[in-house]
């Protein structure tokens, strides 16, 4: 099978070149490689042009507003049989395409999920490789063997050509694709070998862009999806509103429990889940030999709670007053 790789850039001056070489020096090459040039401002199509012997570059002369809309003009380009992707401010594993590719052998399997990590610069990106490490190594690998995976993420999948698209009324073209490929009934699987390492927020306001962009997109995908997605799907689309039902507990058991004298029953269900997510952290430190999640893993409750509060704020504008988030809240770069 061609193997076609589709990046899709805008600003990434500081990152563009490392993502680049990391494609290119893959274990096994890809096919061809299309890079769209979104209309950058910056230094980024002075860096793309010591690549085009290598790859198409293709430049936009003005912003897209949209990744989605992006990927789209490369795709004109792609004559591959499957299209794998990432993030301009991402490095990829160099055997993320050899670690990938074997799954698609079965003809069922429609896209695969690639693992993400995070670049460690401070405590802030500490935590989001916490929420890595939790999201893939726990709920992902339940989702690949209960066969519910909603999300190739933007930064390491790929996806047979004729399933790849991109659609313009969410702002997470990743889990919508994702979604409308289960809709078609295709298989999606989780490969853990198949390692990208992205350039995460590390500041509190990028932070909060970036995941206001990402929940008000899992709303705006539940309303176009719900409908029409599988059971199972339907039934994991479910499972973050109990995740938030448990975290907003956990506080209020806090409270109760002050108020209650220390209650043992209120104290041990608090205690349980600061337990729980404690020994999977530790155990991950431990197997990625990040000592830097030892050490900020109090601040990953600190920074749950602002996760908390803003997936509700989301929750609120989308659902209950139907005010969508249509602009690309992008992260800053440091």
């Amino acid at each position: 099978m061609k193997v076609s790789f589709l990046l899709c850039a805008y600003n990434e001056e500081q990152t563009i070149e490392e993502t680049l070489r990391s494609i290119l020096s893959q274990t096994v090459k890809p096919d061809e490689v299309i890079v769209v040039n979104d209309g950058s401002t910056d230094r980024t199509a002075e860096i793309l042009r010591r690549f085009e012997n290598e790859c198409v570059v293709v430049h936009l002369q003005e912003n897209t507003g949209n990744k989605a809309r992006a990927q789209m003009i490369g795709l004109r380009y792609v004559t591959g049989d499957l299209v794998a992707f990432t993030d301009a401010d991402t490095r990829l594993d160099p055997k993320f395409l050899e670690n990938g590719l074997p799954y698609f052998l079965d003809p069922l399997v429609g896209g695969v999920s690639g693992q993400v990590l995070s670049e460690k610069k401070n405590w802030l990106t500490s935590v989001r490789q916490m929420q890595y490490m939790i999201g893939q190594s726990l709920y992902k690998r339940g989702m690949h063997e209960l066969d519910c995976i909603m999300v190739i993420p933007g930064a390491a999948g790929i996806v047979r050509r004729e399933l790849f698209s991109a659609s313009f009324d969410t702002v997470t073209e990743d889990m919508d694709m994702t979604l409308r490929i289960n809709e078609l009934g295709h298989k999606i699987v989780y490969a853990p070998d198949a390692k990208a390492y992205t350039n995460d927020p590390s500041d509190l306001g990028s932070y909060v862009r970036q995941i206001t962009r990402w929940y008000a997109g899992y709303f705006q995908n539940i309303k176009k999806h719900f409908g029409f997605a599988p059971l199972r799907i339907r039934a994991q689309m479910i499972i973050p509103f109990v995740e938030i039902f448990l975290t907003l507990s956990g506080w209020l058991m806090l409270l109760v429990t002050l108020l209650l004298s220390m209650n043992p029953i209120f104290l041990s269900v608090l205690i349980f889940d600061i337990v729980a997510i404690e020994s999977f952290v530790i155990y991950g430190a431990i197997r990625l030999s990040r000592k830097d999640l030892l050490a900020q893993l109090p601040t990953y409750f600190f920074v749950r709670t602002i996760d908390t509060y803003v997936w509700l704020k989301c929750l609120i504008k989308e659902l209950v007053f139907g005010k969508r988030e249509l602009r690309w809240l992008r992260a800053d770069r440091t």
